[in-house]
């Protein structure tokens, strides 16, 4: 097991972005500070995604 590939960080990133919030044209999308990370603003709020480097997991911080 090693570190998960770009394509594999994306895949992961995009269905839980799509499962948990959906896919919206307002969305306002961040330049991406890591491979593993997207960011995005709705509603007032930030939005980050953070997929774990091994196993894909993602997890989300609101501000």
């Amino acid at each position: 097991m090693g570190i998960l590939k770009k394509e594999e960080f994306a895949a992961h990133l995009a269905a839980y972005y799509k499962e948990h919030y959906g896919e919206r044209e307002t969305d306002i999308w961040y330049e991406q500070p890591a491979v593993n990370v997207w960011v995005f603003g709705r509603d007032g709020k930030f939005i980050t995604l953070k997929s774990h480097v091994l196993t894909g997991e993602v997890s989300e911080k609101i501000e």
